[in-house]
């Protein structure tokens, strides 16, 4: 089945009716989430978490800690009204390192599973790592290295080659765990994480690939390198550190205290009493796998539950496009419009690589999609949406130039933001310069017959050396005009040639 095929009626099709929830019990922090639905583009309709650390002192004790037992019961018992007042049709609890290796733990899930009327199930460390695999391939499919979830307890690690998933492995290595084994020591914490990672084979087989980080204290370190680094892209997925930045970074923040995280980072008590050890345990495995970048990835075990129960059909789909279409769905005015603006933008996408061709693809879909907003604000509606929106399955640089081509799609060339330095700082001059053509390209198709997709599709766009033309019927050269004219006029500028309309 091809992505351009699936149309709209096919698309609701692939989704499981009514809302659906997954509880995850973590050592460190429990979270439900609500999805509108199980697609392969979910929306969040609601999240929240509760830091419990129940794996806090498990390591000498042995047991699930008393008081997080507490709170985790507390949170439970909240997450179970908010279900049901949102009429969660399928609600889905897992449990993870801390309660399958706590000596109470099944009296743990006992209690849980009567505060929550439902059943739990509790994930062997293999499980828990594939599923967090699945998570990760779900919002990035072609992920190509290793997947790493850093919970409170332990950290799964689990190969992927582009998109496949292979055995994974659970090592005693969470931040909670970490802090008690070492008795709050980080050098005692290094140690322990290199003996644990020693013991798993294949690792120096990872040179030059990426590490999917995956859990909170993970997202909390990469959150404060974009702000220390100003990223012009404030959005975790897929954010990525290079190697030695990233090593940088870690030996950084474990040299500030817990009172530093707190004031300057402005993260949570519990939060930052865990992240150097997280920030330890991130070094010492970019060390032992020579691994080159780290990629965030916002989706994990809870999305690789959703995303398991998916037909291997939807699992398939294109997420970000799948997504993109939804959006377009409501809100373009015409059938039919994405692939005219595909096929007539060709001449602009030249020699781009595959996924170049999937952004400029992807901006065809939302080429109309802003028609409703205020025109004075139409291109800085469009350009947050696509910038900074819930988008999966786009790398930062994707989202700058999508944002880039759709806010010259709506405002030509007359403004440009300050901030677009940062980003084609990001993008580079030359595909900076793409995305700029190819937003003046679909202003100029959308102006020909406004959203008239037939009338579209009888014109073309033809690019030389020298020359941008524009080629119609004669039949339509009524639709030539002073609009047409100066629009064609931006396109031939920004692209240093020469405008030309032509008449067939």
């Amino acid at each position: 089945m091809s992505i351009a095929s699936l149309d709209s009626a096919k698309r609701d099709k692939t989704a499981t009716d009514g809302r659906s929830g997954v509880i995850d019990i973590g050592s460190n922090s429990i979270r439900l989430v609500i999805y509108d639905r199980a697609s392969r583009t979910p929306a969040t309709d609601f999240n929240e978490k509760a830091l419990c650390g129940i794996g806090r002192a498990l390591a000498t004790t042995g047991s699930l800690d008393d008081d997080g037992v507490e709170c985790a019961m507390a949170a439970l018992a909240r997450f179970r009204i908010i279900a049901e007042a949102r009429g969660v049709k399928r609600l889905d609890v897992v449990a993870t390192a801390a309660v399958r290796d706590a000596r109470n733990g099944n009296e743990f899930v006992a209690r849980a599973r009567d505060t929550l009327n439902a059943n739990i199930q509790i994930l062997s460390g293999e499980q828990e790592a594939n599923l967090a695999a699945v998570g990760v391939v779900a919002g990035i499919p072609n992920a190509d290295g290793m997947s790493g979830d850093l919970g409170g307890g332990s950290l799964e690690l689990t190969p992927i080659k582009h998109g496949h998933i292979q055995k994974g492995v659970s090592l005693p290595v969470g931040p909670l765990r970490l802090m008690e084994m070492s008795g709050a020591k980080l050098d005692r914490a290094r140690a322990l994480t290199d003996a644990s990672l020693s013991e798993v084979k294949g690792l120096d087989h990872f040179r030059g690939k990426a590490l999917y980080a995956v859990g909170g204290v993970w997202r909390s370190i990469a959150r404060i390198h974009m702000r220390l680094t100003n990223h012009p892209v404030n959005v975790l997925h897929q954010y990525a550190i290079e190697r030695e930045a990233a090593i940088a970074h870690c030996e950084f923040l474990t040299g500030r205290n817990k009172r530093t995280l707190e004031a300057i980072f402005e993260e949570s008590r519990k939060r930052a009493e865990t992240l150097p050890y997280g920030a330890v345990v991130l070094e010492r495995v970019l060390k032992a796998t020579r691994l080159e970048q780290v990629i965030v990835s916002s989706y994990g075990v809870r999305e690789g539950v959703l995303f398991s129960r998916l037909p291997e059909e939807v699992r398939a789909l294109d997420p970000l496009l799948t997504n993109l279409r939804e959006w377009a769905v409501r809100f373009t005015r015409e059938e039919g419009l994405e692939e005219a603006l595909f096929q007539w933008s060709a001449p602009l996408g030249a020699g781009e690589t595959p996924e170049e061709s999937r952004i400029r693809r992807a901006a065809c879909i939302l080429a109309d999609a802003a028609w409703r907003g205020h025109p004075d604000h139409r291109h800085e509606q469009i350009f947050e949406a696509t910038l900074h929106g819930n988008l999966t399955g786009i790398d930062h640089r994707g989202r700058a130039a999508l944002a880039i081509a759709l806010f010259h799609r709506y405002i030509g060339n007359d403004k440009t933001p300050s901030r677009f330095e940062a980003l084609s700082a990001l993008l580079g001059p030359e595909a900076t310069a793409k995305a700029v053509n190819l937003g003046l390209g679909l202003r100029l198709a959308l102006n020909i017959a406004g959203t008239a997709a037939p009338v579209i599709a009888q014109t073309a766009l033809k690019v030389t050396a020298m020359q941008v033309s524009l080629q119609m019927p004669r039949a339509l050269q009524a639709l030539c005009g002073e609009p047409i004219e100066r629009k064609l006029e931006d396109l031939a500028e920004a692209m240093g040639k020469s405008p030309r309309i032509e008449l067939r």
